[in-house]
């Protein structure tokens, strides 16, 4: 798939064919370091750069950053310096970082081509081919940190769509083929789990529901999601080269980590034909001073591939927040403890309270039967031990809750 999108791109009039004049930068190459599939974006356009040029680069088996420091420039040909990674041993006193490489390279065929050689202890050749060019922040990029955090500011959420024409680099890091687990599900309704193997955590995507419901919306949604989670990971893993923060090794960071993305798990809850119901959880570091602890679930109207929230479920909500009716339905029939442990807990954590800021509701499937469950997520992390399940129930039972459309939408 990935040298198909690299074929197609480099054909591609509508990034390509572009007058000079509204050329974006920076600019995406691939190519080849020795007989290693590798991509490389750099600050500027080596065919008409008139300063140093700086980059960044990954192997496409490992999708990790590597700066490349500026080095020098003449004409069309021009130097990087490839950093080591650095741990505390090799910066930890402010000393820069080692270097792992030179590249010179060379720009031809007005900067189409570029070719020349990788040298460490041995020499490699080094081949690549103009991808496409990205819209240029509003300061320019001059430094590996400078796109690094372009990266990280553009896509830390999950809404910005990653596109060839948004990064033509974080794409081609992220149109990698990930292997699918055995298939799951109920009759009507089947998915699997896919994974990237560079990030190791599954994902879930639709495999195919009954009477040929549309499935390309939910599962366009579920990548999305997935590869941001992907880029994060990768990501987090680069910080244990110095050019991508300020200030020493980052503690914890120095060793290639993913964060934890590599042990967060994804369990499919519920899936019909209408909706699909998912959590996601784990505890994630990547820097700070402490994990991100996390359990969250999710609702989707498949149709759609739109994740839906309280207002869009019910009918009694406040500004996406359970309204007086809901609060007090749900504060009635939860499930209340009875072992004084558990009564303590209860009160040092204000459940009551809790409820009216961060009840969130997800579906579970029992057969034939949808149960409603609902939780409480996004809770600060200082009280995340008091996030649980607090109702389950048949979703027949709360019909009177439902707006009408998501009552549709539950309907066999």
């Amino acid at each position: 798939m990935f040298w198909t999108v690299v074929k197609r791109a480099a054909l591609l009039g509508a990034l390509l064919a572009l007058p000079l004049t509204a050329r974006a930068e920076p600019v995406t190459y691939a190519g080849k370091l020795g007989n290693i599939d590798i991509v490389v974006e750099f600050t500027g356009d080596p065919a008409t750069a008139g300063a140093a040029l700086a980059g960044r680069y990954f192997y496409r088996s490992k999708g990790v950053d590597i700066p490349l420091q500026a080095k020098s420039n003449k004409g069309t040909a021009f130097q990087l310096a490839e950093e080591e990674a650095c741990d505390a041993k090799k910066c930890g006193d402010g000393q820069a970082p080692p270097i792992a490489a030179v590249w010179r390279l060379s720009s031809s065929d007005k900067g189409k081509t570029l070719e020349g050689t990788w040298t460490a202890k041995k020499a490699l050749p080094l081949k690549l081919t103009r991808i496409a060019s990205r819209a240029q922040t509003e300061t320019p990029a001059t430094t590996p940190r400078d796109l690094y955090d372009f990266t990280d500011m553009t896509f830390s959420g999950d809404d910005a769509p990653i596109t060839m024409a948004a990064s033509p680099y974080d794409y081609l890091r992220l149109d990698f083929a990930p292997k699918a687990d055995a298939k799951a599900g109920w009759p009507d309704a089947a998915y699997d789990y896919v994974t990237d193997p560079r990030t190791k955590f599954a994902r879930p995507r639709i495999v195919d529901l009954a009477g040929g419901a549309p499935i390309e919306a939910a599962n366009a949604l579920l990548q999305s999601r997935h590869w941001h989670d992907s880029l994060s990971a990768l990501s987090c893993a680069a910080l244990r080269y110095a050019g991508f923060h300020e200030g020493p090794p980052i503690e914890g960071m120095d060793d290639g980590s993913l964060g934890g993305y590599e042990d967060s798990h994804s369990e499919v809850t519920s899936l019909t034909p209408k909706l699909m119901s998912w959590r996601e959880s784990g505890s994630l570091f990547c820097g700070g001073a402490h994990p991100d602890n996390y359990s969250d679930a999710y609702v989707m109207d498949v149709r759609r591939g739109a994740l839906l929230g309280l207002q869009d479920m019910f009918s009694d909500t406040v500004d996406g927040k359970p309204g007086p009716s809901l609060l007090a339905f749900v504060k009635e029939k939860r499930n209340k403890p009875s072992e004084q442990t558990e009564i303590e807990s209860e009160a040092e954590c204000g459940t009551d309270d809790l409820i009216n800021d961060y009840l969130a509701a997800s579906l579970k499937r029992d057969g034939d039967k949808q149960m409603l469950v609902f939780g409480l997520q996004g809770l600060p992390n200082v009280i995340q031990a008091c996030g649980d399940d607090l109702l389950e129930m048949p979703a027949s039972e709360a019909q009177a809750l439902f707006k009408p459309e998501f009552a549709k939408l539950l309907e066999p």
